[in-house]
């Protein structure tokens, strides 16, 4: 492996990650994601009574809705280690862990908003399977419901072709390296996550990856799903994203008296929103100048 030293345990997505997220990089993104939550839904007004978060990992935004928001929300992951680190985090509120791949999202009943923070849908790598999840969320919304997520661009993601993040838990007994490396060609990162515990002579690996998505088609899917772009955010400076960014955040709306699934179909007739190419503008949902939406006649 390209770490150097011999390596005792080649673990599954998120299996050794699960123990030493929150402490490493799961509570300071928190607080960033909690801070934009609230800003949206004073922005939009967005009024709910139950909650599901998409790929909640570790569950602290899931207690989060359940505590501060106190509605009743299901928390749904793939991985059992982030979920066993979720049970002991939401115990004592209203969350209902689920234990399923969002691309076979099944909740037990309808809610008034989905949530999906932190590149859990850049996860869905293979053709078809985020416009199939948008499909899904629309038949699991109420109407009137809204779905908040975000996404990372191909727009030079990481800045550089590679990049090395390295933390050190509190007790300063584990220490997590990740060099994630960006494929232009396949518009996809790759993550190596090392382990390195003071108990440990051997560090331990997980292999992850993600795609990124073109806004242009994020846009498209969601649309064709049925649902409305009430704002599109570049995640850095949380403007109107005019551009291509590296990441995205999103608040769609499944149309309130629309009880089934729109299957008409919406093509945009999209820019190439490629680095260094000036995008066509598009009006969002409640009228904002994005990237997103019906387009718009500049002339």
């Amino acid at each position: 492996m390209r770490f150097g030293p011999p390596i005792s345990h080649l673990a599954p997505p998120y299996g050794l990650l699960a123990e030493a997220y929150d402490d490493v990089i799961g509570r300071n993104f928190f607080e960033r994601v909690r801070q934009i939550f609230e800003q949206l839904v004073a922005q939009h007004r967005i009024g709910f009574s139950s909650a599901a978060d998409l790929g909640c990992g570790t569950g602290l935004f899931a207690r989060y809705l359940s505590s501060l928001w106190r509605v009743p929300v299901f928390g749904v992951d793939l991985s059992p280690a982030m979920l066993r680190v979720a049970a002991s985090n939401c115990r004592d509120t209203d969350v209902t862990l689920l234990h399923q791949d969002i691309r076979r999202l099944r909740l037990p009943r309808r809610v008034d908003l989905v949530t999906a923070n932190f590149d859990t849908l850049n996860h869905l790598v293979n053709d078809g399977e985020l416009p199939a999840l948008f499909r899904r969320v629309y038949d699991h919304l109420h109407p009137g419901g809204h779905f908040i997520f975000d996404f990372i661009t191909p727009c030079d993601p990481l800045g550089a072709p590679a990049m090395i993040h390295r933390r050190r838990s509190r007790d300063g007994h584990r220490q997590v390296t990740q060099r994630i490396r960006w494929v232009p060609g396949r518009r996809m990162l790759f993550y190596e996550v090392l382990f390195r515990e003071s108990a440990r002579p051997a560090p331990r690996l997980e292999l992850h990856r993600e795609r990124t998505y073109w806004p242009r088609d994020v846009a498209t899917w969601l649309l064709d799903a049925g649902l409305v772009l009430r704002d599109v955010l570049d995640a850095a400076t949380l403007r109107q994203a005019t551009a291509c960014h590296r990441r995205i955040i999103v608040v769609a709306q499944k149309p309130a008296g629309a009880p089934t699934r729109s299957g008409t179909s919406r093509l945009l007739a999209g820019a190439d929103t490629s680095p260094g190419k000036q995008p066509r503008r598009f009006r969002g949902g409640d009228g904002q100048d994005a990237l997103f939406g019906k387009e718009e006649n500049t002339q």
